[in-house]
């Protein structure tokens, strides 16, 4: 899996050496289960490599174009490229000054890991079943506290305006309850009250 990965990366970053102007750059913010095998040897199986679009509009397009989900060459390598937006997991606030750039011999890509906690609360909001085991397994490799994580998740959702002593609800924001459910699980995990997430 991480040579697919890899291989989808060097291939992207080739493909954008003539596209980029001098100097330009391609950042890929890395998130996602992809995300997981790369950087933390994570034993598992993805259809796809997770990065936060918009940077750049014009490369973000040429790289759906080379990579995506039905491009030639993603079926080619058997893993595509997916630009996800930071508001959709949410990602939390500033989380791009706590990313650490990963050394690689691209030319035109910089690619970014996610601090842990953030990783891990772009995860809680949609809390699939790979979700809750990504998460499950970040926490018995002792990558997660909860306390930094509910920083993470409560930076996600800044805008967020839950009622004193109701941290679980915002009638303006449906999403935060849904998060908020799956952090507490997280944290009872954590704190051996529950057996799996």
């Amino acid at each position: 899996m991480n040579e697919q990965i890899l291989s989808l990366i060097n291939r992207l970053d080739e493909a954008l050496i003539p596209l980029a102007k001098e100097g330009e750059r391609f950042d890929m913010f890395h998130l996602g289960r992809s995300a997981l095998v790369l950087h933390y040897g994570f034993q598992l199986s993805t259809r796809d490599v997770d990065i936060v679009g918009m940077q750049n509009r014009e490369l973000d397009q040429k790289a759906i174009e080379l990579l995506g989900e039905d491009s030639p060459m993603a079926r080619s390598l058997g893993i595509y490229l997916d630009l996800v937006p930071e508001a959709l997991p949410p990602l939390p606030t500033g989380f791009r000054k706590r990313c650490r750039q990963v050394p690689g011999p691209w030319q035109v890509i910089r690619l970014w890991k996610l601090e842990d906690h953030d990783l891990a609360a772009s995860k809680l909001k949609s809390f699939r079943p790979q979700d809750r085991a990504d998460l499950q397994a970040m926490c018995d490799r002792g990558l997660l506290t909860a306390g930094r994580l509910r920083e993470s998740l409560e930076e996600a959702f800044p805008w967020r305006s839950p009622k004193e002593g109701d941290e679980e609800d915002d009638p303006d924001n449906p999403d935060w309850g849904k998060a908020y459910a799956s952090f507490k699980r997280v944290e009872d995990y954590l704190n051996g009250r529950i057996s799996s997430i």
